[in-house]
């Protein structure tokens, strides 16, 4: 149960942070900065305990995109990265294929 419990607390803290920083820049600035966060947090080597405490709280996240990164240049396995960066561009165009554009996004 307790495991739920810090999913749901990190994940929680993650997209508040997500949230705060919305506020102040563009949804590009705020994602760029969570990878980088990510990034960081993997190669300082807190990434794993940090995982291990959150579960799907952080695997979830764009943090887990980010340390994901790292662990394929470490390890040389690029299976994960070329999945996190090709769903994205796929439901995107998806997206853009179905869904008629209303406006200019700013």
């Amino acid at each position: 149960m307790e495991t739920y419990v810090y999913a749901f607390v990190v994940g929680g803290v993650l997209s508040f942070i997500g949230q705060l920083l919305l506020v102040k820049w563009s949804f590009v600035r705020t994602m760029t900065i969570l990878i980088l966060l990510g990034m960081v947090i993997e190669v300082v080597g807190w990434y794993t305990s940090f995982q291990s405490l959150a579960h799907a709280g952080v695997e979830t996240t764009l943090v887990h995109m980010g340390a994901s990164c790292i662990q394929a240049v470490k390890t040389g396995d690029f299976t994960n990265v070329v999945f996190f960066l090709s769903f994205p561009i796929a439901v995107a165009w998806v997206t853009a294929f179905v869904c008629k554009p209303r406006g200019r996004m700013e």
